[in-house]
């Protein structure tokens, strides 16, 4: 009798987190982190502001089976939020009972600050489904 040995790789969490944000990340002992940029155009009168904004995703190991500190913080304009909110709670996987969100409004622009517990996939997959809800 024959057995197949199946040789697909297992993927560290770094391979799977750069494969759902689609950018880099960087370890530094127990803390993931993923730099990502986008464009804002900023309408103010008749003039249009266009710039690149950074943002940043982390996760952080708290030993607790697999779950880590999930943090992301994102620049959305005011016809955005309701479209990445909308976009991050209809997912198939619910918000953990965790999760906490605040919004700060600036000059033209909303700034959210996201964190949950769970699993990094989890929370990377959610996310990342927003954001291209805002974008496309």
């Amino acid at each position: 009798m024959e057995y197949m040995i199946s040789a697909q790789p297992v993927k560290t969490l770094t391979e799977i987190l750069e494969n759902i944000l689609e950018a880099p990340v960087e370890v530094f002992g127990d803390l993931h982190v993923v730099n990502k940029q986008r464009e804002l155009a900023i309408k103010t009168g008749n003039s249009t502001l266009c710039f690149k904004i950074d943002y940043e995703i982390t996760f952080q190991n708290i030993h607790q089976q697999g779950k880590m500190l999930n943090k992301a913080e994102l620049l959305l304009l005011p016809e955005e939020l309701p479209v990445f909110s909308s976009a991050l709670i209809s997912q198939s996987v619910s918000l953990p009972t965790n999760y906490t969100q605040r919004l700060v409004m600036e000059t033209d622009v909303f700034c959210l600050y996201m964190e949950s517990q769970e699993l990094p996939e989890l929370f990377a997959e959610r996310f990342a489904a927003a954001l291209k809800a805002v974008i496309n």
